[in-house]
């Protein structure tokens, strides 16, 4: 029996709109190839929506098959998230991972309890990240959280020092 990898491509911001439709692409290619035993996601993006990426997260975990991703450019923000769902994590020699602090727009007026609501589900949030990320690596989630609150541009290879990716890749494919 023939195995299927199965290709595919994450570009762009991480909000719902564009999380959706990756979704449904998934979700059609698993028609498609039914027999798919390894999903490869190449991911370029500047990050976005924290919860969204969450989701797709747990998405991807949920998977009946392999899933390899591959950092193609730079992976940033609540994109690495995403990359960290890859059983497999790969990033070409010169791709980069930037991690920083959850942030939340703003726009109005807040009360003392509305800031102290945002600021406790901004907390919760890097915890989630913080455990997510440290599920993968090396490091455990004081680290990331160390990461997160100063901000951090990781190189490829720093990333595979920290077992974040698990190999850079020598080709370009």
């Amino acid at each position: 029996m023939i195995k299927t990898d199965m290709k595919i491509t994450f570009t762009g911001s991480v909000d719902e709109e564009n999380v959706r439709e990756f979704i449904e692409s998934i979700k059609l290619l698993n028609k498609k190839f039914p027999d798919g035993d390894l999903l490869t996601v190449y991911i370029s993006s500047p990050g976005g929506d924290v919860d969204i990426s969450v989701e797709l997260f747990n998405f991807l975990k949920l998977l009946d098959c392999k899933v390899r991703t591959v950092n193609i450019s730079c992976v940033n923000s609540a994109a690495v998230v995403i990359f960290a769902a890859g059983d497999e994590r790969i990033c070409q020699p010169c791709s980069t991972f930037y991690v920083h602090s959850v942030t939340k727009k703003l726009n109005g007026d807040f009360t003392a309890e509305d800031l102290l609501r945002e600021a406790h589900e901004m907390q919760v949030n890097t915890d989630k990240i913080s455990t997510i990320l440290s599920s993968v690596s090396k490091k455990n989630k004081s680290y990331w959280k160390r990461l997160m609150r100063r901000g951090c541009l990781l190189t490829s290879k720093k990333a595979k020092e920290i077992g974040l990716i698990n190999d850079i890749s020598e080709e370009y494919e």
